[in-house]
């Protein structure tokens, strides 16, 4: 081999050489190009449990979750901000790698740059006592929103990225505002009882659950005011703390007493088995929504700030509810309504209708005015607290009330609600049966609360469904009846006028329309004074025979339904008109458009002109 050839074997030898060193240098190996699509070690989010994080000037921060909680146990001892925690604890679930990087690629300079030598924040997460993720964040990279990380122990030594992660921007908020800005954070659902201590008295207010209603425990044991209470739960959940000042243990047991110009409030929760317990100072005045607080289960002792804060320093009357009445319409079962004038009214709810009991049966009731009594009763203002335990009712004319009405709830017992006047009936009053208050009214409720048991009776006062119809017969003072006779199966009218076959002349679309309003006959409501009325009816204006069968058959028995209209003055065109279904003792009213809506339909096609 000559000279010439070895030494271009010996300069091809050394360029592959260096462009395998250049590859393994500059492009990514096998296994580092699968760690890059790997990602960074997942870890469960609901499972950790601890964090800590120490910073380049060894500055601490560890947080610590306790049940649902989290506290700062270092630097300082306090309950932790949940929403910091929780940006935290996502971003650094979110660390996403763009490559791997090897220390050796860099020189001193350039390595510098990468702060990993001196990690800006170092961060461990454990579940329990065991370790489930670690990493340290340098500086940021050159390629836009990266920066690089270290992973440690990686196989031994660290292993590092150029990476993408948002977690530095929470890492780097400072350590006295980790602390949780409320002074208590708890769901307002889960709070079943307030108490307001000051020297002077105390308020109770408790409540079984979210869904109960709230009552006034102390010093009155009445319902409270579902509003009033809420705007107060408002204003002791919404107290923001501005600043933390930490003081001796004994100066922190003594500040639990509180003072005069102090109040003492007490948050209960069953759900959680908790009581939440802090002192508020009292602002001078209501522009005044900064304040000093200390509690029970925070070490320091704080400025706080809030909206509302005298609200805090309430008289126990403006808790008490000022509604008439908190029905739950959808758990009723029975509503009774009784009177010195009329029989008593009883109604059933059966799966959201309501029927009533009238001539020994149960018919559809007026479901609208059900909701409008109901709605009535739960949106009526009391006008005065008259008497908070009242030994003599005749003042009030409760000892025998003049109306009472009744509710259900289901699988509850019954409420009363008593209603009196004054011996001169200028005063009207309210009394629950078991409970000793007295609540002055205005009397324009009870027009909502009828008693007579008509005027709870539903306004369908005919039902029936086309298939089953047969026949009608239209009779209008002396004109000729007009019959038609109508074929469910095939769906075909017939009309005949004094014997005399027209079906010819006959619009079924018309027909068709007078039929679908008779089968959801509707009143516009229901007479109390029934003599005027069957006078009237003695010789009727109007007159609708409905005959009905089986439904989609033509054979089998038949029955007879006939409607009487009159005016509510002879010979006249009025506004109403008496109406009733023959047989049935109940008379109604009807407006005159309403009977033009049904009688004033002209089944037959209009005559051509000449």
């Amino acid at each position: 081999m000559s000279a010439r050839t070895t030494l271009l074997l010996f300069l091809l030898v050394a360029a592959l050489g260096a462009v395998i060193l250049g590859i393994e240098r500059y492009l990514p190996s096998a296994v580092d190009t699968r760690e890059v699509r790997r990602g960074p070690t997942r870890f469960e989010k609901e499972k950790v449990t601890r964090i800590e994080v120490l910073t380049a000037e060894n500055v601490p921060l560890t947080l610590v979750r306790e049940g649902s909680a989290w506290r700062i146990e270092k630097p300082y001892d306090d309950l932790a901000d949940p929403q910091k925690v929780a940006a935290l604890v996502l971003t650094l679930h979110g660390v996403e790698w763009i490559e791997r990087i090897h220390k050796e690629e860099f020189d001193s300079a350039e390595w510098q740059k990468t702060g990993l030598d001196n990690p800006r924040f170092k961060v461990r997460l454990f579940a329990g006592d065991a370790p489930v993720y670690e990493c340290w964040f340098g500086l940021p990279a050159a390629v836009e929103n990266s920066l690089y990380i270290g992973i440690p122990d990686h196989g031994g030594e660290p292993a590092w990225y150029l990476a993408k992660s948002d977690a530095p921007a929470v890492l780097q908020i400072p350590a006295a505002s980790w602390r949780d800005p409320k002074l208590l954070r708890l769901p307002a659902e889960v709070i079943t009882s307030i108490t307001l201590s000051q020297p002077s008295g105390q308020i109770v207010l408790a409540r079984e659950n979210e869904h109960s209603p709230w009552l006034l425990e102390k010093p009155l044991k009445t319902r409270g005011s579902k509003e009033r209470i809420t705007e107060l739960l408002s204003a002791i959940l919404n107290i923001e703390i501005t600043e933390a000042k930490d003081v001796a243990t004994t100066a922190k047991e003594d500040a639990q007493t509180a003072h005069a110009d102090e109040i003492k409030v007490t948050i209960e929760s069953k759900t959680r088995g908790k009581s939440y317990e802090f002192i508020v100072k009292k602002p001078a005045d209501d522009k005044q929504a900064v304040t000093t607080a200390t509690t029970a289960y925070r070490k320091p002792v704080f400025t706080v700030v809030a909206k509302n804060l005298l609200s805090l320093w309430v008289n126990p009357n403006a808790l008490r509810d000022h509604l008439l009445a908190q029905i739950d319409g959808e758990r009723l079962e029975f509503i009774t309504i009784s009177s010195k004038t009329h029989p008593e009214i009883n109604l059933r709810n059966e799966e959201g209708s309501w029927y009533l009991q009238r001539h020994g049966k149960w018919d559809p009731a007026n479901g609208e005015r059900v909701a409008r009594c109901l709605n009535a009763l739960n949106t009526f203002e009391i006008l005065q607290f008259a008497a908070d335990s009242a030994a003599d009712l005749t003042p009030y004319g409760l000892d025998d009330p003049f109306q009472t009405i009744a509710w259900t709830p289901h699988r509850e017992k019954p409420v009363k609600l008593m209603f009196g006047h004054n011996a001169e009936s200028t005063q009207f009053f309210a009394k629950y049966e078991n409970e000793p208050f007295v609540y002055r009214i205005d009397a324009s409720l009870l027009p909502s609360l009828p008693t007579d048991g008509i005027k709870w009776k539903g306004l369908g006062a005919l039902r029936f469904t086309t298939f089953a119809l047969r026949r009608i017969t239209l009779a209008h003072g002396a004109f000729t009846p007009v019959i038609l006779d109508y074929n469910p199966v095939t769906a075909e009218w017939k009309a005949t006028r004094g014997g005399r076959d027209v079906t010819a002349e006959l619009d079924r679309v018309k027909a068709d329309q007078l039929a679908s309003n008779l089968a959801r006959f509707t009143v516009q409501d229901w007479a109390s004074d029934r003599s005027d009325a069957l006078q009237a009816l003695k010789t009727p204006f109007f007159t609708i025979q409905i005959v009905l069968g089986e439904p989609g058959r033509l054979d089998g028995p038949v029955h007879e339904i006939e409607i009487l209209l009159s005016p509510t003055q002879p010979n006249a065109e009025t506004a109403f008109y008496f109406g009733q279904i023959k047989d049935d003792p109940d008379v109604f009213y009807m407006t005159h458009n309403a009977l033009l809506q049904i009688v004033g339909i002209n089944v037959f096609k209009p005559s051509p002109a000449k």
